[in-house]
């Protein structure tokens, strides 16, 4: 995905309707919200949107409950990467042994990781494709 470097615009004239051929000033519509439409909030947005696709393939089985190095780096605890299991989505578990999800991620929030840890309930077999996408 190309990314558009979005900029604030400068008026230069005010908005008009033409009609018969006489140009009548118009009174713009009138916006309300928390996050305004400008150049800088485009921008935070579509840099959300960059995202990089990772792959891991397992050579040999993995124990469950073991941490596995992964070909990436993400911020532990802010939601950037989405772990596939042979094109299957996992879910982030809230704890080592599985209630809600498949893998845990390593690390305290907010530092960087390469590691993430399944769950104590299920293991990765020889075979199995782990796909990322970690949003930057």
């Amino acid at each position: 995905m190309e990314i558009l470097n979005f900029e604030d615009g400068t008026k230069t004239q005010a908005a008009y309707v033409t009609i018969d051929g006489v140009n009548h000033t118009v009174t713009p519509a009138k916006y309300t919200g928390k996050i305004p439409l400008s150049a800088y909030n485009l921008n935070k947005m579509q840099k959300n949107l960059v995202t990089h696709k990772y792959q891991l393939k397992i050579t040999s089985a993995v124990t469950a409950g073991t941490e596995v190095t992964i070909p990436c780096y993400y911020k532990v605890g802010q939601a950037v990467i989405d772990v596939y299991l042979n094109g299957e989505r996992l879910l982030l578990s809230s704890d080592a042994s599985g209630t809600d999800g498949h893998y845990r991620e390593v690390g305290t929030a907010n530092s960087i990781s390469n590691k993430i840890k399944t769950t104590t309930d299920w293991a990765l077999e020889t075979g199995d494709v782990l796909d990322f996408v970690v949003r930057r």
